[in-house]
């Protein structure tokens, strides 16, 4: 059995299962481990959805906005391994570089397209299962002239970068790099960084966190311990993919495919294609938003206004994104699943659907006994002050940085998103039929 072979027999293993646990990380595994699987055939139960929509790009840039589920009777995933194609009526950007995503040498992401994807127009594309394990990345549109080193001599190889590579898939929230591997689990449980195609570096992770997104109910989302994903789990990927730099050439049909093995006949790989159409109906976009100034309440949470005007022009929800990024030193008041304690920076989410003062609460920071079980969980302070801080570690310590970043839809995403939607089938568009997006640029501050 040759090296295609395997990798296309893991690809369809993965492909012909369904999830039974928890769901709501990128590849659809549960939020405290991986579940038992049962075998089923994913083409035949499962649905997906889709929906488009424009993007208002921190007030600078109109791009695309693109939402979609694929997921069982249950609400989880419905697969482990697809590979999605979008196409419509748009330009892409400059092409990006293969390589730069560390698990995915076929991914163009996240600087751009690849290379045939530009050539081709209208198309963002994946890299097929199919592809023999160790083959060169080939970014251009004639095939590439590979040197064996042990021989010398020279082969070719066909043209296989993508935007999303062999990692990219659609899951139960949405594009994610959560294509499972040949080690048995996703790529990446991280969501892509947003807006897709960006050039500039101004990104933002995905991630929500609490109060809105706390599947344990335990006011610490899953900074509270007791999911087992590894430390790059910061929170629930909220569904939705923005891609920056790319033209919409009027209104029109979208198409979303997605291709699943399904097995062999003889030697030759077989897959099905699930196929969803969305329509833009107008290029109108959402008002431009300024992100708001949190007032903290020196005790650990803090205090923000949305004025009506953030609800206006058809924006119905917006999720109020507040990132805690640590003190700048080894340690803080939030132990070691804090901003600074190895696992990265800690999501809040409030979700806001009128105008209002909105409040992040002084404890849903991560969970100070980790490892103890659910019985002695210990909330830590959301954003750690100076005291706080210097209290910790028994040394001067400043408060934590933050920034603070408003997202605005005309339809309900956070309705539509795994664990608070359990839908096989959830509403992605608002009233206009189609998923518009505005997001503020990043506010950033210091927790006295």
């Amino acid at each position: 059995m040759n090296l295609k072979q395997t990798r296309y027999i893991l690809a369809i293993a993965a492909a012909g299962v369904l999830l039974s646990g928890c769901g709501g990380g990128g590849g659809g595994n549960g939020s405290k481990g991986i579940p038992p699987i049962s075998s089923v055939n994913p083409v035949q139960t499962g649905t997906l959805e889709f929906a488009v929509g424009t993007a208002n790009v921190y007030g600078l840039k109109t791009g695309l906005n693109v939402v979609s589920t694929y997921r069982q009777a249950s609400g989880l995933s419905n697969v482990l391994v697809d590979t999605p194609t979008i196409t419509g009526p748009f330009t892409l950007p400059a092409a990006g570089a293969a390589g730069n995503l560390p698990f995915d040498a076929y991914s163009t992401l996240p600087g751009g397209p690849s290379v045939t994807e530009v050539a081709t127009g209208g198309t963002i594309t994946g890299t097929s299962q199919t592809l023999t394990l160790g083959t060169p990345a080939c970014d251009q549109t004639t095939p590439c002239t590979v040197t064996n080193n042990a021989t010398g001599g020279t082969s070719t190889v066909q043209p296989n970068t993508s935007t999303f590579g062999q990692s990219g898939g659609v899951f139960v929230n949405g594009l994610s790099p959560g294509n499972y591997t040949t080690q048995g689990v996703p790529a990446s449980f991280t969501p892509y960084a947003e807006p897709l195609y960006d050039t500039t570096g101004a990104t933002f992770v995905p991630f929500g966190g609490p109060p809105a997104f706390d599947p344990n109910k335990d006011n610490m989302g899953l900074r509270d311990g007791l999911n087992n994903l590894g430390s790059g789990v910061l929170g629930i990927p909220e569904g939705f993919t923005l891609f920056e730099n790319v033209v919409l050439n009027g209104t029109g049909k979208y198409t979303m495919s997605l291709v699943v093995p399904t097995g062999f006949s003889g030697s030759t790989p077989t897959s099905a294609t699930v196929t969803a159409t969305a329509n833009l109906g107008s290029m109108a976009t959402l008002p431009t938003l300024a992100a708001p100034t949190l007032t903290t309440d020196g005790a650990g949470g803090g205090s923000l206004t949305l004025p009506a005007a953030d609800f206006s022009g058809g924006i119905t929800e917006v999720y109020i994104e507040i990132i805690d990024n640590g003190d700048g030193a080894a340690a803080n008041c939030q132990g070691v699943l804090g901003a600074v304690g190895g696992a990265g920076p800690v999501y809040y989410t409030i979700v806001a659907k009128a105008a209002g003062t909105y409040t992040l609460p002084d404890t849903d920071g991560p969970n100070l006994d980790s490892g103890s079980g659910p019985t002695a969980l210990k909330p830590s302070p959301s954003i750690c002050t100076a005291a706080q801080n210097t209290a910790a570690v028994g040394a001067a310590t400043p408060g934590d940085g933050y920034t603070v970043q408003l997202v605005g839809t005309d339809y309900d995403m956070y309705g539509a998103t795994y664990p608070i939607s359990t839908s096989a089938s959830p509403t992605l568009t608002g009233a206009n039929g189609q998923a518009d997006i505005t997001i503020s640029p990043v506010a950033a501050g210091v927790s006295p």
